[in-house]
Parts: structure tokens; sequence; C-alpha cells
């Protein structure tokens, strides 16, 4: 159905205000917004966090079957310790990122988050999931969607777009949101586990978008592939409706729909 007007002039304005914050963030001195802040948290003085030296020389990895490895961590702990050193070092070695970091991950999510004006209206609730300081909720609500948020293990300090939280163990209600976003497929302690949550938490009818890294990646991922079709085989056994796939190097970006009959069918198993 040809979206109204209205809408399309919303569009218009949405996306032509995302394109001016993109500047003042790529251009303004010192950083824009909450990534301003950022850069005073710098300490030369900061020790990383003890985790296994092993997992920062890519090692430690375990087979879990059908071309996809998990990182063999001793306990659930140490995943969260390993986890939340990524943006501990990003903060206090660099002081968060640089202005021309945070414009190209803004033109990124912007690539994808247009796409979802057909699908969700503006008042949809969605959920970023390992969102750090929360450059992808802040296009979401460039682009008129005021109820986004993150979370994440280490969200950094007085962050606006990011709550603690854990995407393993949300502790949301069922079917409270309409999307579930995240680039952290890789970093998922345990894949199964990760796509279940977020198949609980969407609404019949809701989505999912995830952007699927190509390679190998480096020394803070929790789980890898051999290639993306191997984990694509994977998220159909929990999301068999899949809306858009599209490859943006090196990323595959999948957008994908609970559909109200899988949603039954959920339903129905719990209760038997």
């Amino acid at each position: 159905m040809a979206r109204s007007i209205r809408a399309r002039l919303g569009d218009v304005w949405f996306s032509s205000r995302y394109h001016a914050r993109t500047l003042l963030h790529r251009y303004y001195p010192g950083g824009y917004g909450y990534m301003r802040t950022l850069r005073h948290v710098q300490d030369s003085g900061y020790t990383p966090a003890d985790v296994n030296p092993l997992y920062y020389a890519h090692g430690g990895w375990e087979d879990a079957g059908a071309g996809i490895q998990q990182r063999g961590y001793q306990s659930y702990e140490e995943y969260v310790v390993h986890q939340k050193e990524k943006f501990n070092q990003i903060l206090y070695y660099r002081g968060g990122f640089q202005n021309a970091t945070i414009a190209l991950y803004r033109r990124q999510f912007y690539g994808r988050f247009r796409h979802l004006w057909p699908y969700l209206p503006r008042n949809a609730r969605i959920l970023c999931a390992g969102a750090r300081q929360g450059t992808e909720v802040e296009v979401l609500r460039d682009l008129g969607y005021r109820q986004a948020y993150g979370i994440d293990l280490n969200p950094g300090p007085d962050n606006p777009y990011v709550q603690p939280g854990d995407f393993m163990h949300t502790g949301l209600p069922d079917a409270s949101l309409d999307m579930v976003y995240t680039n952290c497929v890789d970093h998922a302690f345990d894949l199964d586990q990760f796509f279940r949550e977020h198949r609980r938490i969407v609404k019949p009818g809701g989505y999912v978008l995830y952007d699927i890294v190509l390679g190998k990646g480096g020394g803070f991922e929790a789980a890898r592939w051999d290639n993306e079709w191997a984990l694509l085989e994977k998220l159909k056994g929990f999301f068999p409706q899949l809306i858009r796939a599209q490859r943006d190097d090196p990323w595959l970006w999948v957008l994908l729909r609970r559909s109200p009959e899988q949603a039954a069918n959920d339903a129905s198993a719990a209760q038997s």
C-alpha cells in the first residue's frame, strides 16, 4: 500500500534532520553531543581488567557445529568481564570515538533504518541490543523513532541513549517490543539462547534486524562462523520469515519478522 503524502513528507523531514546532525558529528571540534562528553573520560593510568590473554590473542574457540564456533569461556562471569573490557579500552585509552568514525557509523545505521519506514510506525518500541555508546539509538531517534533505546553490559558514563542491560537476559516481558536491532551477534555468549530471547520479547508481527559481520572478527567476539550462510541457516529456525537481506561489506544485514503464526506456535509449545 502506498504511503500517505503526510508520511512521506515526514520521511523527508526526519531524513534532513539526520543529515544535519551527521554533519555536526563529523565537523564539530571536539565531538558533538554525548561523544563530546566521552572525550574527557580518557585516562592514561587505566589498568585493563584481568582477562584470559588467550582471548586477546584471538584464541579459545570451540566448535559448536554447523559452521559455528563459540568462545570457550570458563563461566558467564568471565564472558561479562571480557565483553565490558572492549568499550573500557575505547573510552580510557582513546577517549571514545573520533568524529569521522561516528559519522561513518551514522551513515551505516541510516542505510539500514531508512528501510524501516514502511514496516514500523514512528511510535514503535525498539531495543538496540549491545548498543555501547548508543549511536544507533541516536540515529533511530533522529529518524523519528522516539521510543528507541539501548542496553549494554557497559554503556559508559552518563549515557543518555543506553542503559545497563544484558541482551542474553533482558528481563523484558514477553511480546513487549516492535523490533530488536543489534550488530553484536558475534558477541553472543550462546547463539541459540540469544535468538530465543529476542523471539520471546518481540511482538507477534514484530521484527528483528541483525547486522551480521563477514569474516573472523577480532579479540573480543564470543561467536564466529565459517560464512554468513551458516549463521542464516541457524536464524531460519527462529525467524523463518525473511523480509529483506542486503550485503554492505563487511556486513550482511537482514530484516526478519516474527509471524503471528509463529507466535501462536510458541505459546502452544510453552503451555504443553
